[in-house]
């Protein structure tokens, strides 16, 4: 069947591959733009073929590349690679989950899953994140560190802001009562006063994050809709139509 299928391939005109590969891009394109009149069956068929095309690369090039790789690790040499083992055993008992007579064995895969995951993820966070702002904050704010002048008191200014500002990000997860006596109050008025400009700093960041992402959608329909206009449009006049 797939000596056939080249051969209906090689009998075809040059250039019929790109001419298909445009239509299909076009219509596929046509399908997921008319979601703007709602749901439709166009719109469902392409975004089923999608996530079916999706899963499938990722099973294809899970088992070629992760899988299929460690399996003949583990049968040409057992002992050195035996960790490889343990890992396929736990991944058998996590399909157990199916079903409901054996479902008990996949709570020991679930939990290493769930115990790995938690640990990376409070350990990224924290190599990754909170301890690399850190340091990023301990700058000096002396102007002469900077050269001097104006360019040296503008780079100055501008870490003493960074410095001011992860303070106040930091204060606005800050949550205690507020304190007896009149040093308690101040202190806690100071806090929650920080905390606020840290909750506005918080905002802006993700609208900016917002207008990033809204940027980024602009950006790529105006980059389909030009595929339309020349592309599919200009395999429309190549055809005759």
């Amino acid at each position: 069947m797939l000596e056939n299928l080249a051969d209906l391939i090689a009998w075809l005109p040059p250039g019929s591959g790109e001419l298909v590969g445009t239509w299909v891009a076009g219509l596929l394109t046509l399908a997921v733009l008319s979601f703007i009149f709602g749901s439709n069956p166009a719109f469902r068929v392409a975004e089923y073929l999608f996530v079916g095309v999706a899963a499938g690369y990722a099973a294809a090039l899970a088992w070629n590349h992760v899988l299929w790789p460690r399996v003949q690790l583990l049968l040409n040499d057992p002992v050195a690679h035996w960790p490889y083992g343990v890992f396929f055993v736990l991944g058998l008992l996590l399909l157990c989950r199916g079903c409901k007579f054996v479902s008990v064995l996949g709570n020991l895969p679930l939990g290493v899953l769930f115990g790995t995951g938690a640990a990376l993820a409070l350990g990224g966070a924290l190599t990754g994140s909170l301890i690399p702002q850190i340091r990023a904050s301990v700058v000096s704010v002396y102007p002469a560190q900077y050269g001097g002048g104006l360019v040296g008191l503008a780079y100055a200014l501008d870490a003493l802001l960074l410095v001011l500002g992860t303070i106040a990000v930091l204060s606005f997860f800050h949550f205690t009562g507020r304190g007896r006596g009149r040093l308690g109050a101040v202190w806690h008025g100071f806090i929650g006063t920080l905390g606020s400009a840290g909750r506005g700093l918080i905002m802006i960041a993700f609208g900016a994050l917002f207008a990033g992402a809204v940027l980024s959608f602009f950006t790529i329909l105006s980059s389909r809709v030009a595929f339309l206009l020349h592309d599919w449009v200009g395999s429309l006049g190549g055809m005759g139509l």
